[in-house]
């Protein structure tokens, strides 16, 4: 059951092809908030001066107040100071504020878009990305693509104003020194550039790792009765346990090489630092300087070596962007198989006719689970489909709601091609009943409720109690009012799928689609449903798929289905006199009995 993609590429290159990404998500998710962005970036140039111009008036100090030991000044310059540092935090905070807000709006809307486009997904896309892949593009993939985009254009503009402001008063105070420091200083960008490609490599790794977690808890907890039945906990718990030693690995690495930056950079700026105070020193010594400049140009230097080491890890910080960029646009830009023409028009339902014509069907492209097959159902015609497992019938009944779509055939419902009309007017004219109930964290009654949001709560206890779930529910805790937990934990197997049968009865749909619906069910519950069922069907187009023959011989047609094949037609008695595979699975089923 644990799931772990193996090995990990370095991060993709800053090519031309990639840098399109940043076009991108900035056309996509952040130019329409231009004028938050613009007063962003304003207010992080601002802020930036302040840096030189604090650094500038400790010249004064030095040249004023502790070489010509004037008091008067002192007073002035702590005054100057202190409003500087008032008008920074002021200006400081304001442009984290509205970047926040731009980064908060910037997140919710790639969300809210990443989950309308997957929400809509045909159901082959699930099969093929497991929950925790999903998960991850939601959460850090998100979170990496807007640090990429909003983290470094704070980065870029405000170190990079920074610096700027601080290398001009640098040459401002002496220009030969300046040459100097910045003859030293690119070298500390080759250490930074090394530590960087290593990190891209882990940081990818990281990534799989944590996706590989999540599938691992998803897959443990939602299948925890067979975690339990196989007595697998210890197995599941070393999967986890290997998971999390990699993972605690990689962060480890990844901290270290994160960890070495700093005393690298550090080392160089210490180069720096004892050239300037040479050649400082030796200039002050010859009154060629002053030490309020010197002072000055040094710290100068000092101030402008975080924003520095902030501009050389921006290079990686984009790259790891476009890694989480082109695992979301990869999922993103997938076509779904099940989709509406261009001109798709509404499905009309005036009888119910449906004609299912020469179809065929394969999962995987190879082996067809469907051959060839025809079928019409009538108007208030209930169809029963039986077989043997795999033989294809529950891949037929999924046709008609466009959960798949045929690879060769066609299927009409009142002469109207299902492919030519709106996914939507399709689906709202099938109620689709399956053996797999799906249950919401929510209260009974929204649970029955779901898809028909308008039904008043009298409809809502009527449908409960054709479904034969009225009791049961007034049993709860608050009855309708109770909150189901996930997948309807608490109830059993028949009470959730009475439920279900609830919700497709208010749902009231003219074509009904029963996949097993009454199997969960013991017999005493199964009657009175499969009562209720019948009220249901009346008037309606029904196709049935039940394995417990006892449940759909009053149908008006039973079609058996054999290797993806019908092989016979008829009605119960019909299909009894012909003494073929209906009558074979009849006499296993009954003449035990």
């Amino acid at each position: 059951m644990a799931f772990m993609k193996k090995g990990g590429k370095d991060l993709p290159k800053l090519t031309k092809e990639n840098m399109k990404m940043y076009s991108r998500v900035w056309r996509e998710y952040i130019a329409d908030k231009w004028k938050w962005l613009t007063l962003a970036v304003i207010l992080m140039i601002v802020a930036a001066s302040f840096d030189a111009l604090l650094v500038r008036q400790l010249k004064p100090v030095f040249d004023e107040v502790f070489i010509d030991k004037n008091r008067a000044s002192l007073g002035t310059i702590g005054l100057t100071i202190l409003v500087l540092y008032l008008l920074k935090g002021v200006f400081s905070y304001s442009q984290s504020v509205v970047m926040t807000k731009l980064s908060i709006r910037v997140i919710a809307d790639m969300q809210r878009d990443i989950f309308k486009r997957l929400i809509r997904m045909d159901n082959a896309f699930f099969q093929n990305h497991s929950t925790g892949e999903i998960i991850t593009r939601f959460t850090s993939d998100v979170a990496m693509v807007k640090d990429a985009v909003l983290n470094s254009l704070t980065t870029f503009v405000k170190d990079s104003a920074s610096v700027v402001f601080l290398v001009v008063l640098m040459f401002f105070q002496s220009l030969e020194m300046a040459c100097v420091v910045f003859f030293v200083f690119p070298l500390g960008i080759y250490p930074v550039a090394v530590c960087g490609r290593k990190m891209r490599k882990k940081t990818k790794k990281n990534q799989e790792a944590n996706e590989g977690f999540f599938n691992l808890l998803s897959q443990s907890f939602n299948g925890i009765k067979i975690v339990k039945s196989y007595c697998t906990e210890n197995d599941e718990y070393k999967e986890l346990d290997k998971t999390i030693v990699k993972m605690n690995k990689l962060s480890f690495s990844m901290a270290c090489l994160h960890a070495l930056q700093s005393p690298l950079m550090e080392f160089f700026g210490g180069i720096a630092m004892a050239a300037t105070l040479g050649y400082g020193g030796w200039q002050i010594m010859q009154g060629n300087m002053s030490p309020g400049n010197f002072m000055v140009f040094l710290l100068a230097i000092v101030a402008a070596y975080k924003p520095m080491k902030n501009i050389a890890n921006l290079h990686m910080r984009m790259q790891m962007g476009v890694a989480s960029m082109l695992r979301l646009y990869a999922m993103l830009d997938i076509v779904p198989a099940i989709r509406e023409m261009p001109n798709a028009e509404k499905l009309n339902v005036e009888k119910g006719k449906i004609e299912i014509k020469n179809v065929s069907f394969s999962y995987d492209g190879e082996r067809e689970v469907l051959h060839n097959v025809s079928l019409t159902v009538n108007p208030d015609e209930t169809v029963a489909l039986v077989g043997h497992s795999g033989s294809g019938k529950s891949t037929l009944i999924n046709f008609l709601p466009r959960f798949y779509d045929p690879q060769q055939g066609q299927i009409l419902i009142d002469g109207q091609d299902i492919r030519q009309v709106t996914l939507e007017s399709l689906r709202r004219q099938t109620a689709y009943v399956s053996q797999d109930v799906i249950l919401f964290n929510e209260t009974v009654k929204n649970n029955i409720r779901y898809g028909s949001p308008d039904a008043a709560d009298e409809q809502v206890v009527a449908a409960a109690k054709a479904a034969a779930a009225h009791d049961f529910i007034m049993n709860l805790e608050n009855g309708y009012d109770t909150v189901l937990g996930e997948h309807g934990s608490g109830l059993s197997g028949g009470q959730r799928q009475m439920i279900s049968i609830a919700r497709a009865m208010l749902k009231n749909a003219p074509i009904l689609l029963l996949d097993e619906a009454t199997s969960a069910l013991d017999s005493q519950s199964e009657h009175i449903v499969q009562k209720s069922l019948e009220k249901l069907m009346k008037g309606r187009t029904s196709i049935v798929i039940a394995h417990r023959l006892s449940t759909i011989i009053d149908a008006d047609r039973i079609c058996v289905f054999n290797d993806g094949e019908i092989v016979e037609q008829g009605t119960h008695e019909e299909l009894l006199a012909l003494d073929g595979i209906y009558a074979q699975l009849y006499k296993i089923q009954f003449m035990k009995k």
